[in-house]
């Protein structure tokens, strides 16, 4: 059984996006996957028991059947830290192990999430190389590309790490589109002159960002006005309308499949968002449209949501919703193992692991 602890610097790397990918593609190719996430630190409640959001989520799209509380055998709760910062002794590390042989039985590979960045967990001693050491498995740097000092973060989560033999490699992900040639030029060079092996890089991608209508109206806690049967579009860019109806028009053409937040007190914005055909208006204040704007968006199906909340708190949620946007859906799962199938050399990384991969 070969298996991998897929850790970062940081969160929202998108860690959960790759182990999800690499599941899937060496699930595909006929081996049987496992995958763990030890700490949950995204709880949510389902069904009345406590699990971790992404490994809810990662159950659920690559259809495995352990018990979550295996997947997750431990919680980041306050109970936990304050159990830590007291001295209290728990038998965590006994947890691990045991979820960790039963998820590892029958299994072919099993990927093992890091918990936020590479040190968390490091005061109950379940940081990424901690965790990586007592299950006796290498690890998968992933680095969110966001400028030139992701590489100061990467040099020092090799300090952290401490075993050069424990990083098998690193994914530098969500490169900038202006930034690519550089990173491939430049960037990977000076990482694999240091013998930090670079398995690829995936730039960024509008698709992954994207959330569905539903998903900004539950965070938002709107109201849906018109066309509630369209909430199943994907959104890929907010913008804002705070201009002039002329000047909004052209904004809006230039930036297609995106949701368009103004005041519902805007209603010469609210009409050249609906003529430019954006996915859907979200209007802030709990201040009603005009009837006029109402129609209009119905005939043109585009959906119209009411919130209570000002548009610069509007604006806050909407950037933390799409700049941490989980996978939860086919469409996004394909995009990924397309993305990680393009950019990543996955033979490299299924030979350092201990796997042949299938052809």
């Amino acid at each position: 059984m070969a298996s991998i602890l897929v850790s970062s610097s940081e969160k929202f790397s998108g860690k959960s996006s790759i182990c999800m990918g690499l599941g899937k593609i060496f699930r595909d190719k006929g081996y049987a996957v496992g995958y763990m996430k030890p700490v949950g630190n995204l709880l949510i409640d389902v069904h009345g028991s406590l699990t971790d959001e992404d490994a809810e989520s990662i159950k659920e799209m690559l259809g495995l059947d352990d018990p979550t509380k295996l997947i997750t055998p431990i919680h980041l709760t306050d109970s936990l830290i304050d159990d830590a910062l007291t001295g209290v002794k728990k038998d965590l590390d006994e947890r691990l192990l045991e979820a960790y042989s039963i998820i590892s039985e029958d299994k072919d590979v099993v990927f093992v999430e890091g918990t936020g960045g590479i040190g968390g967990g490091a005061m109950y001693g379940l940081s990424d190389p901690e965790i990586a050491s007592k299950l006796q498995t290498k690890m998968l740097l992933v680095t969110r590309f966001d400028s030139i000092y992701a590489i100061d973060r990467i040099l020092c989560d090799l300090r952290i790490i401490g075993d050069d033999n424990m990083l098998t490699g690193l994914v530098l992900n969500e490169v900038p589109t202006n930034m690519e040639d550089r990173v491939s030029e430049l960037v990977v060079p000076f990482l694999e002159k240091r013998g930090i092996k670079v398995f690829g890089t995936i730039h960024e991608d509008d698709t992954l960002r994207s959330v569905f209508i539903s998903e900004i109206v539950e965070d938002l806690h709107a109201e849906v006005l018109v066309a509630p049967h369209r909430l199943d579009q994907l959104v890929e860019h907010y913008l804002v309308g705070a201009m002039e109806a002329g000047s909004a028009i052209k904004y809006f053409r230039r930036i297609p499949n995106s949701a368009v937040i103004t005041g519902g007190d805007r209603a010469d914005i609210q009409m050249a968002a609906i003529e430019t055909r954006v996915k859907c208006l979200v209007l802030t204040g709990n201040m009603l449209p005009s009837g006029a704007v109402l129609a209009s968006a119905e005939e043109a199906n585009i959906p119209v949501i009411l919130v209570r909340g000002d548009t610069m708190t509007t604006i806050e949620r909407m950037e933390q919703l799409m700049g941490h946007a989980h996978i939860k859906q086919k469409v996004k799962l394909d995009r990924m193992v397309e993305l990680l199938e393009n950019h990543l050399d996955i033979p490299a990384i299924a030979e350092n692991i201990g796997v042949e991969l299938k052809r």
